[in-house]
């Protein structure tokens, strides 16, 4: 014979999925970033319904980076080509970020439409692995013969 499940199992079970399905929920929407290009940042009409937090992706404008001089951090412009977006970073920038490099920002719209960044992350340029092959700077694996390519015979295994 089957045993019925108490009325009161029941109702505790049901009590606890409800409460961890809104935890889950609650934690989980003040998490979400909106990933953008500059455009889709800059269209009045998306930004109504997306929250605070963005993830910007853009070009680094070439000339536009200025140093805060004595603290850390730049100021700067993103561009997708079609629209630009100055933004503001008062951390410490990292070495990839130069005029031309591929960025993501996050953060949020500051006063006066300057995107004030709380996260910089510059991407690496492809063009420094193409330099350094042009210019034999890059590893080549272990035994390979610099001038020819192939293996060195002493680095077969026996």
């Amino acid at each position: 014979m089957a045993q019925r499940i108490s009325r009161k199992i029941v109702i505790t079970v049901a009590l606890l999925v409800a409460g961890f399905a809104i935890l889950f929920s609650v934690g989980l929407k003040g998490s979400l970033v909106y990933y953008l290009t500059v455009s889709e940042f800059m269209d009045p009409a998306r930004q109504t319904d997306l929250g605070d937090n963005f993830r910007v992706n853009g070009i680094v404008q070439p000339g536009s980076i200025q140093r805060i001089q004595g603290a850390p951090g730049a100021r700067f412009v993103l561009t997708d080509g079609a629209r630009t977006l100055p933004v503001v970073y008062r951390k410490e920038v990292p070495d990839t970020f130069v005029d031309g490099a591929e960025a993501v920002v996050e953060g949020s719209l500051g006063p006066g439409g300057t995107f004030v960044a709380a996260t910089l992350l510059a991407k690496c340029p492809s063009k420094y692995e193409a330099q350094n092959r042009q210019t034999n700077n890059y590893r080549k694996p272990a035994g390979e013969d610099p001038s020819s390519g192939a293996l060195d015979a002493g680095a077969l295994p026996r």
